[in-house]
């Protein structure tokens, strides 16, 4: 697949930071996507007339067969991979129902904060760790 979304801008993507029990939620990539075997915070890609906080809720549920609650944006980060630009929308966000299936994810973590810098951590998602760690 092409990436012609550059053409037009940043691809704009959301990004859930669900707190459970004192710690954080991150999932890792599959091995046969772009980034794979890269842990990230869970979200995905914003489409055409879509808010960020629908996007969040369909993305984990297509991810991860689970259902949140939007809450304030934390963090807005402007990452340019080799391959383009990539604008990402963090949201902190409450997990209301289900049970995290393994559907679009290879694995999930629940981590401490200070524990994230651990992880292999795609390189977009580190601001917001960093913001996380000062809050």
């Amino acid at each position: 697949m092409t990436e012609r979304h550059n053409q037009q801008g940043p691809i704009k993507v959301c990004a859930a930071v669900i707190h459970h029990q004192g710690k954080i939620l991150i999932t890792l990539r599959p091995q046969d996507k772009r980034l794979g075997g890269y842990w990230e915070f869970p979200g995905g890609k914003i489409e055409a007339g879509e808010s960020p906080e629908v996007a969040l809720q369909r993305e984990l549920r297509e991810e991860l067969d689970i259902k949140i609650e939007v809450g304030a944006l934390i963090e807005t980060v402007h990452h340019c991979y080799e391959w383009g630009k990539v604008v990402i929308l963090a949201y902190a966000c409450t997990w209301k129902t289900g049970i995290i299936k393994h559907l679009e994810v290879s694995d999930h973590r629940w981590v401490a904060a200070k524990n994230l810098l651990d992880y292999d951590i795609l390189a977009a998602d580190q601001p917001i760790i960093e913001k996380l760690l000062t809050l």
